[in-house]
């Protein structure tokens, strides 16, 4: 996909073809980025889904920022 963000959203299939699987030799800092990826794709999909339920908007970002602060 060439063109992953529309305005301030991102497509969901984005986060499906670049954070499907983790590897048991992956990084701290890919575990979670594989983490915030998923959050992402329950809010969008699930928890804040537009109508379409293939964009999430990208300012729950920003929630995910420290991962130890997430309750």
């Amino acid at each position: 996909m060439s063109n992953k963000f529309s305005s301030n959203r991102i497509y969901m299939k984005w986060f499906e073809d670049n954070f499907l699987h983790l590897n048991n030799s992956s990084s701290a800092v890919e575990r979670q980025q594989f983490t915030r990826a998923f959050m992402l794709r329950l809010i969008g999909g699930f928890l804040m889904s537009d109508k379409s339920r293939n964009l999430v908007h990208l300012r729950w970002l920003l929630q995910l920022i420290d991962l130890k602060e997430v309750k």
